[in-house]
Formats: C-alpha cells, structure tokens, sequence
C-alpha cells in the first residue's frame, strides 16, 4: 500500500507497514510543514465555524461577511484598538454604513463628552455642512447664549441694539437714545432734533407743524381763578420785537420772557438746558398772552365808551 497525504495541506501519511526507515523522514518533513503554518510561514487557510473558535477565550460570533468588512482597511493596529472596550451594539455601529465622512471629519467627535440623548439631537437635522459649520471654533455655551436672546413674542431688551448705550435706529446717524428715567433724545442725520423729558417737556429744534392744536382749558380743570387786573398798564411794558435766534440765525418775531416775566411771571417758564443750549433759561406760554390781550382790550373798550359819553 502506497504513501498518502493529508487533503488541505498536503502532509505525507506514511504506508501502514512500510520501512521503518522511511517513516522517521516522511513524519519529521510533516512536522516542519506543520511549524512553518504556525509560525506564519506559511499561510493558513482554516474554514472555521462561527461560534466555535475563540480569540483570548471568547467565541467569535461575527460571521465570514461582517468580518469581511474589514478587507482592505489600511488602519493601522493602533487605530483599530480604538474599538477596544467600546460597548455600542451593531445597531448602534450600523448608523456609519454609507456614511461618507473623512477620518479628519469623524476625529472631530474625539474628545466629546456629549451624552447620547444630547447627539440624538441632530436626529432629522437637514442643515448642511455649510449651515453646521458656523459654529466651527464656538467655544461658548451656545444655548446659553441662544437663551439670553430676546424673544421673538415678547421678552425685555437688556442690552444694546444700537452704538453705544440703550441706542436703538437704522444707523449711526439715525436713531433714538433712552437715558433712564430722564428723558428720551431723537437724532437725524447726527442731529439731536428733538427731546422727551420725564416731567413731560417735550424739546424740538424746529417748527412744530399740525392743522390745529389744541390746550387743555376746561374751568373743571382749573381753580383759584382770577381776573388780570391793569391789564393795559402791563401790556405797555411789553415790547413787541423781531429778532434771530443764535444758534441758527433763524429769524422770527415776539417777546422778550424777562419783560413777561415782570408783568405776567405765570406766562413764563424756566426750561432745562435746551437742544442747543447749555445753559438754563426762560420760555414763554404765547397762549397765556392772550389772557392779558383780552383783559387790557376790556379795559381800553371801557375808556373809550366813557369818552364817546362826555
């Protein structure tokens, strides 16, 4: 009966019965062939069973086709010791099949700390990568900062919108300034043009131009009411002058608040600092002259029918 070898690897089985002398050299050249497989010398080509080989103790469960994922991945040993110790499920794996990211873009979650309720956040997100990446190199808290944002329905300004402190307009030139409890100031083209103060003045540099106005004059509304008296007497000491104001050259006409001030002190006012002037001083109620024009015209009327009398 002849020599015979083994299927895969061809090993030499020595004839039952041959030469003694034969078989010391046909069974040492079957152990140096069976060395050279161990040691790597030459490829091994095992068919093994899923479940019943083990690595360090543990069955391998993955089949032929999930560890054929791996052909031709170029990791180095040190980049697939990564997976070691990882507990996500293959489900959990799976979410990367088809997923076209660099390494360089996959390394941007090393190091992240966010749980998996937190990234699941971006569960169904549809920005892109453009829209994502304005918040490349955010180190702030951004719902925080998204938090503090004013409300699109209502909520409380707390800073400013606008330059400086509580500004708020279209631009540099245009806009409105709120001092806090003291007034409110209108700017045009870098212009203070008008000023709301909080008793109520209202400041305007320029004309005011309505079809009508109307003051509040219901006697309801007034008490301790009294007749002017000498009413022609203090009209004489009036003068009626026309003139131009300082700060603009404007030209216009009317009294003089220091001569109404001696005769009708209740027709003038003393005013803050204005638009354009620092300085305190004197305005008067042009309406509040009429009381004295009516009474003074009394006055000359009675003169005269006691004249047309004699």
């Amino acid at each position: 009966m002849a020599d015979t070898t083994t299927t895969t690897f061809s090993l030499v089985k020595p004839e039952v019965g041959a030469s003694a002398d034969t078989w010391g050299t046909k069974l040492n050249a079957g152990l140096d062939t069976i060395d050279d497989l161990l040691d790597g010398t030459t490829a091994v080509k095992p068919n093994m069973t899923a479940s019943q080989w083990k690595v360090g103790g543990v069955a391998v469960t993955s089949t032929a086709a999930e560890i054929n994922i791996l052909d031709g991945v170029t990791s180095t040993a040190a980049e697939l010791n990564i997976l070691d110790g990882v507990t996500s499920t293959t489900a959990e794996l799976n979410i990367l099949d088809g997923v076209t990211s660099t390494a360089a873009e996959l390394n941007i979650l090393d190091g992240v700390t966010s749980t998996t309720a937190e990234l699941n956040i971006l569960d169904g997100v549809t920005s892109t990568t453009a829209e994502l990446n304005y918040v490349d190199g955010v180190t702030s808290n951004v719902q925080t900062q998204l938090d503090a944002k004013l409300a699109l329905a209502g909520g409380t300004m707390t800073g400013d919108l606008l330059l400086g402190a509580n500004k708020v307009g279209a631009d540099a030139g245009d806009y409105m300034k709120f001092t806090a409890d003291t007034q409110t100031d209108w700017y045009v083209n870098g212009n203070n043009e008008m000023r709301l103060e909080a008793d109520g003045d209202l400041h305007v540099d320029g004309d005011v131009i309505a079809y009508s106005t109307t003051t509040a004059s219901s006697i309801a509304l007034k008490h301790d009411v009294n007749i002017i008296d000498n009413a022609l007497e203090k009209l004489q000491q009036l003068r009626g002058v026309s003139f131009k104001y300082n700060h603009d050259g404007r030209e216009s006409a009317g009294v003089i608040a220091e001569d109404v001030q001696e005769v009708l002190p209740e027709a003038v006012k003393r005013i803050k600092p204005t638009l354009e002037s620092k300085e305190k001083s004197l305005g008067v109620n042009y309406g509040a002259l009429t009381s004295i024009l009516i009474e003074a015209i009394k006055e000359l009327t009675a003169k005269v029918e006691k004249l047309e009398k004699k």
